[in-house]
């Protein structure tokens, strides 16, 4: 019996379903997008129903059934692209492409790093990073869009498996005038009492209200904000305090402002930065290649 599919199909269709546009995966994959757009057609047309739904102006995004077919076709790309790699001689020679979802809070510090080792090491394999809140790293991994995942060890999907990068504990930020400042150390009793700028997504948000809610506090005030750097910008200019786990390399805002950073006197458990895969999907030579790079690069004394 004739396949009535090609590799060629499948892998328009996983780059689309990655990117999340017709346009953008075409971009990626160097070809037209009327090429890219025929080959969804055809296997819509072969399975008689739709894999994406069309939003006007702002991509594309998987029917219930395209979540099925993810999950199906990277295991077939994964398994052939394997075979392929497998026979080469040296590992640099190794081509492909790693698609790595990153929460756009903690890429920064980790993912530049190791992305240019990697690709100093293995110049044929192409990297491509996805930044997304917590939510949307969840969803990649459980999903399929993406084979790895950099964030904290925070609301991840049960089926995955992690390595642990970087052990973070959460501390305050002030204005650097600010009367708390003078202390050498914080508690929560004393951040309820202030407007908390807080950032306002997804899994974030509910991990640093948690602290106070284990404590039964409620801060007197919330003011939330979209990002962390305008969540910084806003204490350092008075607006309130706030908490966080990720703290920059100079403690000052965007503009310049002084920034205090006290660390807090309630023990909390230390949040993980960790690089996670699905066990739901094979992993792609790719990606085991850079998983071990960083497992070599924690052992290192």
């Amino acid at each position: 019996m004739a396949i009535p599919f090609t590799f060629r199909q499948l892998s328009y269709f996983v780059s689309v379903a990655q990117h999340g546009s017709i346009s953008k995966a075409a971009e990626a994959l160097h070809v037209s997008q009327p090429s890219v757009s025929i080959a969804i057609h055809q296997l819509e047309s072969l399975l008689n129903q739709p894999l994406f739904q069309r939003h006007r102006g702002q991509g594309v995004s998987l029917t219930p059934r395209g979540e099925e077919l993810l999950k199906e076709a990277r295991q077939i790309l994964t398994l052939s692209h394997n075979l392929l790699a497998r026979l080469q001689q040296d590992d640099t020679e190794v081509e492909g492409q790693l698609v790595l979802c990153c929460f756009r809070d903690i890429a920064p510090y980790y993912l530049p790093r190791l992305v240019s080792e990697f690709e100093r090491r293995y110049p044929k394999i192409r990297v491509v990073m996805q930044e997304q809140d917590l939510a949307g790293v969840n969803l990649a991994l459980t999903q399929g869009k993406a084979e790895l995942a950099l964030s904290y060890a925070l609301g991840l999907p049960q089926e995955v498996d992690i390595q642990v990068l970087d052990e973070l504990k959460p501390y305050a930020l002030l204005p650097a005038g600010h009367k708390l400042a003078e202390k050498p150390t914080l508690s929560l009793a004393e951040i309820a009492k202030e407007t908390l700028i807080l950032q306002d997504m997804p899994l974030t948000r509910e991990y640093f209200m948690s602290l106070f809610w284990h404590q039964d506090l409620q801060p007197s005030h919330i003011h939330t904000t979209a990002s962390f750097e305008m969540q910084r910008g806003l204490v350092a200019h008075g607006h309130g305090v706030a908490l966080s786990c990720t703290r920059p390399a100079g403690d000052q805002s965007y503009d310049g402002a002084p920034l205090a950073c006290r660390p807090l006197k309630d023990e909390f458990p230390p949040q993980r930065v960790v690089l996670a895969h699905s066990r739901q999907f094979s992993l792609s030579i790719p990606a085991q290649l850079f998983l071990d790079q960083v497992a070599n690069q924690n052992n290192k004394p």
